[in-house]
């Protein structure tokens, strides 16, 4: 807002409309803030569930280290993601990638000439892969709601801290000139019909 002001009517009239336009916007961000702060907690929530859980696994399979080491089988190739299905969803005008699934390759497994750990074995790397890929989504969406989060937070404060508190002032300082002006105006209108009444007693 300008530092200077017009001090009329008209600049009245316009600074109550925007004072309007700011008490209505304020809660909307106000509530697009307290919408995207719950959001950003129960996904960070999840991020935090979701890696115990990797940890979790990869501290189970340890013992399997070493019987693995021992054979040829590359469970690398026998478990390879094809395709990532997600849908979007909008949350307080922010896009965000939902996990549908996690489609694998079909890899041709002959398990009567395989060790009996591998079946078992490529569960748990599919399970881990899901994971991990859910992990990156939600933190992709996470970086997405702080963003929009801090874009609301910032208008919130500048609604709440220096655009109404200036209009107000500036609609006071209008008032007060205003209402001075009329002053003025109805004492000059006294004082020019007194002189006008002395005037008519004299002649």
């Amino acid at each position: 807002m300008a530092d200077k002001i017009l001090m009329n009517k008209n600049t009245l009239a316009a600074l109550k409309t925007e004072l309007k336009e700011y008490n209505t916007a304020l809660p909307v961000f106000e509530m697009k803030e307290q919408q995207l702060k719950e959001v950003v907690q129960t996904i960070e929530n999840n991020i935090a569930r979701l890696n115990q859980a990797i940890a979790t696994t990869n501290e189970g399979t340890k013992k399997w280290v070493a019987v693995m080491a021992e054979e040829t089988i590359d469970l690398a190739e026998m478990v390879k993601v094809e395709r990532i299905i997600t849908n979007k969803r909008e949350i307080a005008g922010v896009s965000i990638d939902v996990f549908e699934d996690l489609v694998f390759e079909d890899a041709e497994i002959d398990f009567f000439n395989t060790p009996l750990w591998v079946d078992v074995a490529i569960q748990v790397i599919q399970e881990q892969k899901t994971n991990r890929t859910l992990v990156e989504i939600e933190e992709r969406n996470l970086e997405l709601l702080w963003e929009e989060l801090a874009e609301a937070r910032r208008m919130k404060n500048a609604l709440k801290e220096v655009f109404i508190p200036e209009t107000k002032d500036n609609i006071r300082k209008i008032e007060i000139y205003l209402g001075d002006v009329e002053r003025l105006a109805i004492g000059c209108a006294k004082l020019v019909k007194k002189k006008k009444e002395e005037k008519k007693v004299v002649v």
